[in-house]
């Protein structure tokens, strides 16, 4: 196992632990147990992806033969399957918590299942546990893209429960995370680098926007 195997293997565990460091010291949060939890959560959330690749695999879809196989197995495959469980995790798990009442939560809890999500499905493909694998700078990247995704999948959650229209904001938070992550995987898959280079820019400043966003709508995080 080389050298960048095994940062890339850590670099979703590191993240989650700085993050973890980061609210502790800067707003003071007596226990963090419940983001640990998402975290541990984000690691099961991978069955769900697992089985998913499964199932498309048995009937024959995850040979990448032609545009059509590709579009499918990026966005319904990798961009939803992936998502769907992360989804799960928050919608199912933690928005339904009396201490989960806006988008900073929904954005919290979300990146740090997403990096849960992130520390097994990294070393599951370079093992080859999913069909394809387009290059390596995929798994490399594959943590912090996840996180952006949260970000998005996280504020409109939350916004669903502090606006109380959680079914909608729900699935267009699924929605929007499922198909950045799958066009986030077809431009790898597709070797266009400059639509990968401004998609990646584009989708950093969408991130920090709605992080920005969720903080003036719901500021205090010092109960948690």
């Amino acid at each position: 196992m080389t050298i960048a195997t095994v940062l890339s293997f850590a670099q979703a565990p590191i993240l989650a632990l700085l993050v973890l460091m980061y609210l502790k010291q800067k707003f003071k949060i007596q226990t963090l147990k419940y983001l640990i939890q998402a975290f541990g959560l984000g690691l099961l959330s991978v069955l769900i992806f697992v089985l998913i690749d499964l199932a498309v695999g048995y009937f024959g879809y995850d040979t990448l033969k032609s545009l059509k196989r590709s579009v499918f197995y990026s966005f319904v495959v990798i961009g939803f399957g992936s998502q769907l469980g992360i989804f799960i995790m928050l919608r199912f798990v933690f928005l339904k918590m009396k201490r989960f009442t806006g988008p900073i939560d929904g954005i919290l809890y979300g990146i740090m299942i997403s990096l849960g999500f992130s520390t097994l499905a990294v070393p599951l493909f370079t093992i080859g546990m999913f069909s394809n694998v387009p290059v390596s700078l995929y798994l490399y990247t594959l943590p912090v893209a996840a996180l952006l995704f949260s970000i998005i999948m996280g504020f409109f959650t939350g916004m669903g429960k502090y606006r109380k229209n959680r079914l909608i904001d729900s699935m267009t938070g699924l929605g929007a995370s499922s198909f950045f992550m799958g066009f986030y995987y077809f431009a790898f898959l597709t070797k266009e680098d400059t639509i990968l280079i401004l998609y990646s820019i584009g989708i950093f400043i969408i991130s920090m926007l709605l992080l920005v966003k969720a903080g003036n709508v719901k500021p205090e995080i010092k109960q948690r």
